[in-house]
């Protein structure tokens, strides 16, 4: 069976009649089936004004998130998760050790 190559998309056709609205949040939810639901909003003095919403497949959300920090010249590092303490193990309580504490 042959590979399948990645459709290559060569033009982008605009729609003239789309709005710009001016955007400042970012809102991902991610979903149990490889999707994340996007919400794109504007602050205004009432809150957060939704001005889209997005369902994107797992790996169309990496590769956009890729172009904005390409963009931008930000490539963000994973902080180091602090190492998790681990729980004392207790010993069991016997007539011995019960009599040393008395002591």
């Amino acid at each position: 069976m042959p590979d399948k190559k990645p459709q290559v998309i060569s033009e982008v056709h605009s729609d003239e009649t789309l709005q710009v609205a001016f955007i400042d949040n970012l809102g991902i939810a991610k979903r149990t089936d490889g999707m994340h639901y996007v919400r794109l909003m504007t602050s205004v003095p009432e809150g957060h004004k939704e001005q889209y919403r997005m369902m994107v497949p797992d790996q169309n959300l990496k590769r956009m998130l890729d172009v904005l920090c390409r963009h931008c010249d930000y490539f963000p590092v994973r902080e180091k998760q602090k190492a998790k303490r681990k729980p004392k193990k207790s010993r069991p309580k016997t007539k011995a050790s019960r009599k040393a504490r008395a002591r």
